[in-house]
């Protein structure tokens, strides 16, 4: 009698106990595969960019553009086509843009990723995400401009930088079927 078939009829009569102890190693080979199970569709959605303050003189405009990238190396620049958004003080830039996150950059329940804005006059460091638990729920993140750190350096208030970009991070095992997009663009492994 195999052990399989001792485990199976333990099982059967409810007597099964674990044990650490193994009395004989298994010699039998294995003749089905289990294939990985998918459970859900995980998305990245960067919403809206704010240049609430430049740190220059209010009435000029900068070019500006987000990089959306990944451990793997996978980069998404916005706007597509290498293009830059004007903006200037006070203003923000709807982007509502969403991408679907292949499930090989999904990895114990989580997935990692960096946000970069990228404006003509500025270096700004970027932001680094881990977004744990993709399963357990839903949730936004704002990637900005750090005011404190650059107040305690000494910049005077009408020149500390203050800008953002809203992301949101989602799964299709979370959110009613309306909200899963129809339209997101599929980033590469």
């Amino acid at each position: 009698m195999s052990l399989a078939t001792k485990l199976l009829g333990l099982i059967a009569s409810g007597g099964l106990v674990f044990s650490a102890l193994a009395q004989e190693p298994i010699t039998e080979p294995v003749t089905q595969v289990i294939k990985e199970v998918k459970p859900f569709r995980t998305f990245i959605t960067i919403q809206k960019y704010n240049l609430e303050n430049s740190g220059k003189s209010a009435d000029k405009t900068f070019n500006a553009r987000i990089e959306l990238s990944f451990p793997n190396g996978s980069t998404v620049s916005l706007p597509e086509g290498g293009h830059r958004w004007p903006i200037g003080n006070g203003q923000s830039q709807e982007i509502n843009r969403t991408f679907e996150v292949p499930w090989s950059l999904v990895q114990s329940d989580s997935t990692k990723f960096t946000v970069a804005i990228l404006r003509s006059g500025s270096t700004i460091a970027p932001c680094e995400f881990s977004a744990e638990q993709l399963s357990q729920f839903n949730r936004g993140y704002v990637c900005h401009t750090d005011a404190g750190i650059q107040a305690d350096q000494g910049t005077p208030q009408d020149k500390i930088i203050r800008e953002s970009v809203f992301v949101r991070v989602f799964t299709d095992r979370n959110s009613n079927p309306t909200e899963v997009p129809k339209d997101a663009i599929a980033l590469r492994n």
